[in-house]
């Protein structure tokens, strides 16, 4: 029997699988599906199309490696063997058991469809037959159309049938065999590159030491995620290289030759045309490209290059544009340019320029001799980069301009720039290694400055502190006031980490008295109306704001304002007007320097989670708690990843908080700064509450009072959850000396949430201590402030403690309206913690718990998603969970509610509560 007719199992040794498959589990779950329809006997069709080298062969592969019980018949197209009548049909034919004869040029496609179409009739019970066409876009027409001929007549036989065939496929097959494809019950799977995540998972597998994220990035863009090419790159490229970002990424030999080989079916003009285009990067105007290489007439030579896949024509309506179908053609041309043609070309390339920053980066690559007028102009266009929010390009000419410098303060200057863009751009790791290689001898103010940066980088905001102080006494703003205005706005946003609000405030007037510089993280006035909300100056910071206009017009030079904005209208309670200011703030970030764009997910998360839009709260959460994982914000990781943290166990989704948590605190930047050690405590007390354990919540939070920034200052809303905790152990006393002023207006400035949450403790305490009229008093001054803020949890929280009161003081009627209303909130939030404890509360009250529901809050809250019409991935991503995890708890709600499907779901979910007044009464 031939060696591709396989017999395969589900499980095979470990060294049978293939190493580096990535990113095509949802792909293979499709396929698996269809494979177990098929073996419930409904024949399947399934088309997996792509790009070469994107994996469809692998993914293939893959599947057919851990299919159970399946006769595989394997056949592929050949580009050379179109013409080779049945060819393909031959080779499906051949493996069988029977060993068919192989059918000749001259056979009906009928008559041999029907030969293969008898074999399906002969399946073994219990066995799928697969057959497998890779490369069927290269398949001869004989075989297609007896191929065609077959899938029109299987019905119910045990046979899947699988295409693999470059996109689009349509137009690469027989009309007749497309028609089947374009049917509704043909499952089309069109692969795409991988992501950056899993480009990153694959050079960790490959690459003993992996490559830093700006590294994964580039070669993710290089390659738009293709596995092959990114395999290849690995493999033939130096680590170093791969890392660097200023050598520029070639393309795997096996493309160069194809590049090669397409050029060589060009004439001279063409060939000239496809160069020049290279030198001028991705995409370029056709005039300048003409220019470039010499061409009075270039449109012949654009059809040529054109046909054969080396440049593409811009879109249409617009001026003529030529760019390169991938990166990896333009690395092609480029690298087999050489060095002399190279240099002729960027030559060229200066005078054709338009812009200075251009023309200045076209000089270096020609080689040009360094001289004072060269390093000029890199340090000039370097800093009009960075305006520009360009920063690796920024980095890059800074760079080049150091090394070029021939004086030691220039160098030095220069040197604290690049490492200031390549922070701003997220590459710590290369800024590191930029500032290490600055001499012993250099200005003490340059070198204190430089050795801050990456110290607060790391998140080691003290040792930070010293440097940078350091620097401050001795640099003269007179001389340097550059270097003055960085170090005083970097000291502004220490302050602000550390607690310390009032110094914050202090550092950004210093700095902002000084003349504006590039190469910053542009975080100033975000840090100074920040530090402003937390003193007394509240007004102050509104009225700096003020001359802000509507978010929608607001410019990205004035973006750290509007975040600044944005902060203080989220901790005075103006939810809406913070998430204008956000969403506007948010394309401005998008090319901003790293912890800007951190910072704006990060106000955004916060702000949606009290709006109660949850879902995506937790993805602005978790994307500001990546940004600063993988962007070198070591000082901001703490309170990124223990707010997404914090947001997560709210869901009760507490294995998933628990890895943010621990993230959180295994940074560098954690028990460094007030701030981070205030989130990761409440994020840690957050936890505990979902799990129900009120000691450790207290164990979490009470070291937040020996810390005397964070006792003094307001940084993350904590005090309310440790009374609640001491109050629940009993320790009364304590829990009063912490509220003691905590409920006070002018503890608050205002802000209804936070008065409501100190209400609503101060409610839980009484109650305890058997005061029942003050305590039912603080519960309504907590309502009434709750109703002020568009925060639904927030209010469902107080009415959920106010229900249990009034449950334990025997007004059951009461407290089921208190308690239907909380849960119904709870519920579409998905708050599955919260929900439990009404759930408990209103069974204890008589009323109906959970709708009188015997599901849990979690499968509630599925479930009833469920009846609305969504499919388990929606539901799946509504509620940031695993489809695995959404059909585990249908499952288990099927089960005990007696029903095998979610079409019985309506009949056994009884309506949404219905909230009831609460009834005044005497002691109110």
């Amino acid at each position: 029997m031939p060696v591709n007719t396989l017999l395969h199992h589900a499980h095979l040794p470990a060294e049978a699988r293939e190493p580096s498959f990535h990113g095509r589990e949802p792909q293979l779950r499709e396929m698996e599906n269809r494979l177990r329809e098929a073996r419930a006997g409904a024949s399947r069709l399934m088309v997996v199309e792509g790009p070469p080298g994107i994996g469809k062969t692998a993914l293939v592969r893959r599947f057919l490696r851990t299919a159970d019980r399946v006769r595989v018949l394997e056949a592929s197209g050949a580009e050379n063997e179109t013409a080779l009548a049945y060819g393909v049909l031959a080779q499906l034919l051949s493996q069988t058991s029977v060993g068919e004869e192989a059918p000749g040029p001259r056979d009906e496609p009928g008559a041999v469809g029907a030969r293969l179409l008898a074999l399906a009739h002969r399946i073994p019970a219990d066995t799928v037959v697969v057959l497998v066409i890779d490369d069927a876009h290269w398949a001869d027409a004989p075989s297609l159309d007896a191929l065609t001929f077959v899938l029109r007549r299987l019905l119910s036989e045990p046979v899947l049938t699988v295409l693999a065939v470059h996109a689009p496929a349509d137009a690469q097959l027989p009309k007749g065999l497309g028609r089947l494809l374009a049917d509704d019950e043909t499952l089309r799977l069109a692969l795409d590159g991988l992501t950056a995540e899993q480009t990153g998972a694959l050079c960790d597998r490959l690459l003993p030491a992996g490559l830093p994220p700006h590294a994964v990035g580039r070669l993710y863009a290089h390659t738009r995620g293709n596995p092959l090419y990114l395999r290849a790159l690995i493999r033939e490229v130096d680590p170093e290289v791969l890392a660097a970002a200023d050598s520029p990424l070639p393309a795997p030999r096996s493309y160069q030759l194809l590049v090669r080989d397409r050029l060589a079916h060009c004439d001279a003009p063409a060939r000239d045309l496809v160069a020049a285009a290279s030198v001028l990067g991705p995409r370029a105007p056709l005039h300048r490209v003409a220019q470039l290489a010499g061409l009075e007439n270039p449109l012949p030579a654009v059809e040529q290059a054109v046909g054969q896949g080396l440049l593409e024509e811009g879109p249409a309506g617009g001026p003529p544009e030529l760019a390169f179908p991938h990166p990896l053609v333009q690395a092609a041309v480029y690298h087999q340019l050489g060095p002399a043609r190279r240099a002729e070309l960027h030559t060229g390339a200066v005078r054709a320029s338009k812009d200075a920053a251009s023309r200045t980066w076209h000089q270096l690559l020609a080689g040009r001799s360094p001289d004072p007028a060269l390093v000029a102009d890199l340090a000039t266009g370097a800093r009009r980069q960075a305006a520009a929010g360009h920063w690796s390009r920024a980095a890059s000419m800074a760079a080049h301009a150091s090394r070029l410098a021939t004086t030691r303060p220039e160098r030095e200057r220069l040197t604290v720039e690049a490492a200031d863009a390549l922070l701003c751009d997220g590459r710590a790791e290369e800024a590191a290694d930029l500032v290490r290689a600055l001499p012993g001898d250099s200005t003490r103010a340059a070198h204190r400055y430089a050795h801050g940066q990456l110290a607060f980088a790391r998140g080691e905001t003290a040792s930070a502190r010293l440097l940078l102080d350091d620097a401050w006494r001795h640099c003269d703003p007179a001389l340097d006031p550059a270097l003055a205005r960085r170090i005083a706005e970097r000291l502004s946003l220490v302050g602000l980490l550390q607690g310390e609000a009032a110094a914050a405030v202090r550092w950004a007037q210093r700095a902002g008295a000084l003349p504006p510089v590039p190469f910053t993280g542009g975080m100033l006035r975000y840090a100074q109306l920040a530090a402003l909300g937390l003193t007394d100056a509240v007004e102050e910071g509104i009225e700096r704001a003020a001359g802000l206009p509507e978010s929608v017009l607001v410019q990205s030079g004035d973006v750290d304002l509007l975040l600044g904005r944005s902060a203080l209208r989220l901790g005075f309670d103006d939810l809406e007007g913070s998430r204008a200011d956000l969403r506007s703030a948010a394309p401005l970030c998008r090319n901003g320097p790293a912890p800007l764009r951190a910072t704006a997910q990060l106000l955004l998360g916060e702000t949606e989670l009290r709006l109660g839009n949850w879902d995506v709260a937790l993805r602005e959460l978790e994307s500001a708690a990546q940004t600063a994982l993988t962007r070198g914000l070591g000082w901001l990781e703490p309170v990124a990843c223990a707010d997404a943290a914090g947001a997560l166990a709210l869901r009760g989704r507490t294995e998933r908080a628990a890895e943010y948590l621990a993230k959180a605190m295994g940074s560098g930047g954690y028990g460094h700064g007030a701030s981070g050690f205030a989130h990761v405590a409440r994020a840690r007390a957050q936890l505990a509450a979902a799990r129900g354990a009120q000691e450790e919540v207290a164990g979490a939070l009470l070291p937040l009072l020996e810390r005397e920034p964070v006792a003094r200052t307001v940084v993350a809303p904590w005090r309310d959850l440790l009374v609640d905790a001491l109050t629940a152990l009993g320790e009364h006393r304590q829990a009063e000396r912490i509220l003691d002023g905590l409920d006070a207006p002018s503890a608050h400035r205002g802000r209804h949430s936070r008065l409501a949450a100190a209400a609503r403790a101060r409610g839980t305490l009484l109650a305890a201590r058997r005061s029942p009229g003050a305590a039912e008093l603080s519960f309504r001054t907590a309502l009434g402030h709750a109703e002020q803020v568009p925060d639904p949890f927030g209010r469902a929280r107080v009415q959920l403690a106010y229900g249990a009161f009034l449950r334990r003081a025997g007004r059951r009627t009461d407290a089921t309206g208190q308690l239907r209303r909380a849960l119904r909130t709870f519920t579409e939030l998905g708050a599955a913690p919260s929900a439990a404890l009404c759930e408990r509360e209103l069974a204890a009250s008589g009323g109906a718990s959970a709708s009188d529901s015997p599901l849990t809050p979690q499968e509630l809250v599925i479930a009833r998603l469920a009846t609305s019409g969504l499919t388990n991935r929606q539901i799946a991503r509504q509620l940031v969970l695993s489809v695995k995890t959404v059909e585990f708890h249908l499952s288990h709600a099927y089960t005990k509610l007696g029903i095998t499907s979610r079409m019985g779901l309506p009949a056994k979910l009884p309506a949404a509560p219905a909230a009831q007044p609460v009834r005044p009464t005497s002691s109110s």
